[in-house]
């Protein structure tokens, strides 16, 4: 995906540096103007087939990033039985209720999970409220972190 989108990139800024130096030379000079409008006439099946290129390339970037942005949306692993997919709405919706059930005074959370090279990360924001031990409650939280992925890969058949 990087190498296409860098690809891609520098078609769509060579294209745009070109349209802006065709502009400015329209506007000074108007000869150039002119002649530039001749040879579009005169070359038209060469341009429709070269603007035809680009706009397929456009939306074959787009259906790639598209489906991309699918892909990172669930995490999909090989297990015994076949493979299995699971959302990352659905990790993030086990945490919140898991720790909002195990932890009094907490007044708000809010999880975010994600895909990155190195695994599954998960962000949690925690407002807590007054005269709370907050060392405990992060320890806590980390444990039962670990508690729901061990229990979630146990369940679909992997040993930890």
């Amino acid at each position: 995906m990087k190498i296409w989108s860098r690809i891609v990139g520098t078609i769509y800024i060579l294209m745009g540096i070109f349209f802006v130096f065709c502009l400015l030379s329209f506007f000074s000079n108007e000869n150039l103007c002119e002649s530039f409008i001749n040879f579009i006439k005169n070359n038209l099946y060469k341009v429709e087939i070269f603007a035809t290129i680009v706009l397929i390339i456009g939306i074959i970037y787009v259906v790639n990033w598209i489906d991309y942005i699918y892909r990172t949306k669930a995490i999909s692993f090989d297990n015994p039985s076949g493979k299995v997919r699971v959302s990352l709405k659905a990790i993030k919706d086990s945490i919140t209720t898991t720790i909002l059930k195990e932890i009094d005074g907490i007044k708000t959370i809010k999880v975010k999970t994600f895909v990155t090279p190195k695994g599954l990360e998960t962000k949690i924001n925690l407002k807590l409220f007054s005269n709370l031990n907050i060392p405990d409650i992060c320890s806590n939280i980390q444990e039962l972190k670990k508690i729901i992925f061990k229990t979630q890969l146990e369940l679909k058949g992997y040993q930890i």
